[in-house]
This record gives structure tokens, C-alpha cells and sequence, in this order.
């Protein structure tokens, strides 16, 4: 409920609520470990790994891949869903998971938190259970500066992993005074690869959604909830109608299941659309599936203004569709996606108000060149035709 309110605010507003509601559970919920006990290493025997594995979002999806990982360097593997503990709603979809308390009759050795320390997963445990085993948190972040309250977190925990190379050197920049180690432990994106679209299902599912299947469609998948202004889904829809000014068979699919939770943001998406029939959008009224949508989509396009990962870039990518994005601050593996095409980007002063980013002073953040976005995907088109 306080979260359907808080969505009705102005955004000045609902930021300096949000921040004062994070900081007070933040604050209640990490501790100094060096008062419990001494720092210890992972030990890897048996791993619960705990995350939003049942939330549907890429953040789920981080968490099952950092699961394989350590399953494919031998450990045993206990996935601990913290979706509904941390308020956030299942997909409908989802599985069963074991929850925290599942965990206090297992012979665990290592927690690995798949959770920003801005989340209060460390609360969903129960702390003398908890401090008995190796605290470990795998972190995602998209910008070069860090919030200054990850510095204190960082107390809590034994050890901080990173995804990338990148990210590694961005925390041991930032968290200088951590004593632990700090190392890459990558996503398993190898391991399940999405599957190469299959052309029958494509025809099934765009004859089903009431697309030709002479029409090119663009498509890009995001969450208002991971940063409306970060996700930059406008640029998306002004390079759509800069590639395509005359309205033809051409379609724009965005993707966002939560856009519901913010409908200031919403409105403004709108408006810039326009009420253009060539751009749909699947919300939480009109639910798709990631792999229906690449089924559904010619090529992927994102205008986000930075990404941690991407891991929708390599999804899109093992789906066999070409995509199109920013080059700022990508990861190696990312980088040599087959079919991957970078633009060029203009690093720019990080404006968000939406509240995610209120800790940092002098932060950038890049603005993909709209115009070179709209040239890739009038490319794009060429090459699916002349196919």
C-alpha cells in the first residue's frame, strides 16, 4: 500500500521519502561483522546463493546465472528467493525457492548476496545464523562513482564480488578502505544460452500479437523500477522516428512490466510517442515473455544511458537478432557479442529524478547519439531484407 501511494507523489517528493525510508532500513539492517567474529574466505562447499530469483527481472536473472557459476566450479547450490521479503511481487510465472528460514537446517558454508547493500537482504536472515557463515555480496552498478552509504556496508560483508572486470576496478576504486577481497565472479551466460528464435514460433507468436510478418519491428525491453531516466526509453522512440518518419509497416515494441509504478514517468513516454500506432507497449495489462518478445522483434535497440551489465544485450544476442546500443563502459564479453553494434555516445552531468542516484556529486552518464541509433536500425532493416 505505502508503495501505490508513494507512487501518486510529485517526484521531488517521493525522492526525499524513498531516501529517508532506504537509509533508516539500511541503517537497521547491515552491522559491523569485525564486532562478531573475524574475517572469513569462501569456503564454497555448499552456497546459499540468495536473490529475487521468483521477481521476473533481470535482477532474477543475475541471480540464477551467478547460481550456475558456482555450480559449474563444483559448489552445491541452495537458491534462496528474497522477492517477497524484500516487497517486491512474484511473477506470476515464478517457482518455488527455498526462503531464509529453509536455510537455518542446511549445512551452508557461504551466503552470497545477489542484492545491492541499498536493498535490505541482510535483514531477511537471521543475524546469529547468519555471521556463523561467509557473508559475500555480489553487486551490480552502473555508474563510475559509487553511493557513499556502500561504503559503510561494506562492513557487513566478507567478501564483495563483481560481474566484470569493470566493475571489479570500480569497487576496488571506491571501496578503498574494504579489507576483504574484491574479486570477478562472473555471470554463467554460457551455461543455458537463450535459444536462436525459432522462425514457426516467430509466425505463431507475431500472427498472434497481430504483427505481419513482413513488418520490421524494433523492440526494447526495460523496468521504470531500475531507473526510468537511466533506462532512457524516449531516445529509443526518437531514433524509431528519426529511422522511420513516414508511418510504413514498421514497428516499435517497448517492454516494461512495471511501468504502472510510475505513472508520472509514463505520461511522459506517452507524450512523447505521440499516440504513433506504430509503437506498443506490453505492460503489466498486456504481459509478454522476454523470449516471446525477441520472438516477436527483427532487432534489439537500447538507449540506456549506462548499464552494470546488459544482460538483455546478450540475451538479444543468443536469440540470433542483431543489437544496436551505446558503447560507454562495456563489458569485454559484452563487446563481442556477435551482432553487436555500438554508437557513439556524448558523456553528460547524471540528472535523475527519480531519486536512485541522490548520493553522488559530479556523476556522468553517456547520451547515446540519437541520429546514429536511428542510422543502425535503418541498417538493420536493410540487411533483414536483403537476406
Amino acid at each position: 500500500m505505502f508503495q501505490i501511494a508513494l507512487r501518486l507523489l510529485p517526484p521531488a517528493l517521493r525522492r526525499k521519502i524513498s531516501r529517508a525510508r532506504q537509509i533508516y532500513r539500511l541503517k537497521d539492517s547491515h552491522f559491523d561483522l569485525s564486532k562478531y567474529r573475524a574475517s572469513r574466505v569462501f569456503e564454497g562447499t555448499h552456497v546459499a546463493v540468495a536473490g529475487v530469483f521468483s521477481a521476473g527481472s533481470g535482477l532474477a536473472r543475475a541471480a540464477e546465472l551467478v547460481a550456475k557459476t558456482l555450480e559449474d566450479q563444483g559448489s552445491i547450490v541452495s537458491r534462496i528467493d528474497l522477492t517477497s521479503s524484500l516487497g517486491l511481487t512474484p511473477s506470476p510465472n515464478s517457482t518455488s525457492y527455498l526462503s531464509p528460514a529453509d536455510c537455518y537446517h542446511l549445512d551452508i558454508s557461504d551466503v552470497v548476496f545477489v542484492a545491492n547493500p541499498d536493498q535490505a537482504a541482510i535483514a531477511t536472515f537471521d543475524r546469529s545464523w547468519l555471521v556463523e557463515r561467509t557473508i559475500i555480496g555480489h553487486w551490480i552498478w552502473e555508474i563510475e562513482t559509487l553511493p557513499t552509504f556502500w561504503i559503510k556496508a561494506t562492513r557487513t560483508y566478507d567478501e564483495i564480488w563483481a560481474p566484470t572486470d569493470i566493475l571489479q576496478k570500480c569497487f576496488a576504486k571506491n571501496l578503498r578502505k574494504f579489507s576483504g577481497p574484491i574479486k570477478v565472479v562472473p555471470y554463467s551466460i554460457a551455461s543455458e544460452p537463450f535459444p536462436v528464435v525459432d522462425q514457426q514460433h516467430r509466425a505463431a507468436i507475431r500472427a498472434d500479437r497481430g504483427i505481419s510478418n513482413s513488418s520490421f519491428v524494433v523492440g526494447y525491453s526495460f523496468s521504470v523500477d531500475s531507473n526510468y531516466y537511466r533506462k532512457n526509453p524516449e531516445d529509443a522512440v526518437r531514433a524509431f522516428f528519426a529511422a522511420f518518419p513516414v508511418q510504413g509497416a514498421e514497428q516499435l515494441l517497448l517492454r516494461c512490466n512495471d511501468l504502472s509504478h510510475r505513472p508520472f514517468e509514463r505520461k511522459m513516454l506517452e507524450s512523447v510517442i505521440g499516440g504513433d500506432p506504430r509503437v506498443r507497449i506490453f505492460d503489466s495489462s498486456n504481459r509478454i515473455s522476454i523470449a516471446d518478445f525477441y520472438s516477436l522483434i527483427d532487432v534489439y535497440v537500447s538507449s540506456s544511458r549506462s548499464e552494470g551489465y546488459g544482460l538483455n544485450l546478450v540475451e538479444a544476442s543468443q536469440c540470433g537478432l542483431p543489437v544496436i546500443t551505446g558503447g560507454w563502459n562495456l563489458a569485454a564479453e559484452v563487446r563481442d557479442l556477435p551482432g553487436l553494434v555500438e554508437v557513439p555516445f556524448t558523456l553528460i552531468p547524471l540528472k535523475d529524478p527519480q531519486g536512485h542516484y541522490a548520493d553522488l556529486t559530479g556523476a556522468v552518464w553517456s547520451a547515446p547519439d540519437v541520429s546514429a541509433l536511428a542510422q543502425a536500425i535503418c541498417r538493420s532493416k536493410e540487411l533483414r531484407f536483403s537476406a
